[in-house]
């Protein structure tokens, strides 16, 4: 899922809904699923960015109000980059979220341990449990209403 960073005290701590993020004035770095979040599930025109490290940047310096980020991306820049950081909320899924992938070396000896790995905890509902608990539903970020 996407979220939103921002910090305590800044106009959009505390917002509930997308309704409430109105007038908000938000960024996402280019070429990203976060930037299309803000156009098409925000209806906002965003500040775009070179990089997240630009977004945290402008963040900073109260030029955004907020940065939209992937969720796990978001607990790390709420919780060590950017100062009094919070996760206003996760945005509604729309079904088509980010992937995440393994890289190995080409050729790797361990390449058909871990898709064997991936695909038996996919099939048994491992992966999407750990996704549930630690990257999604159950972390105690809100999802901002519609």
């Amino acid at each position: 899922p996407q979220a939103i960073v921002s910090f305590k005290g800044s106009k959009i701590d505390g917002k509930l809904s997308i309704a409430d993020l109105k007038d908000a004035k938000l960024g996402a770095a280019v070429g990203t699923t976060s930037l299309d979040a803000i156009e098409s599930q925000l209806g906002l025109k965003p500040s775009v960015f070179n990089d997240n490290a630009a977004g945290v940047s402008a963040l900073k310096n109260k030029q955004i109000d907020g940065l939209v980020v992937d969720l796990p991306t978001a607990f790390y820049l709420s919780g060590v980059e950017i100062e009094n950081g919070i996760i206003v909320g996760q945005l509604p899924s729309t079904g088509s979220g980010d992937q995440f992938g393994l890289l190995l070396t080409k050729g790797s000896a361990l390449t058909s341990c871990v898709t064997g790995a991936v695909d038996a905890s996919t099939a048994d509902g491992t992966l999407g449990s750990i996704t549930d608990t630690w990257l999604a539903t159950n972390t105690g970020s809100p999802v901002l209403k519609p």
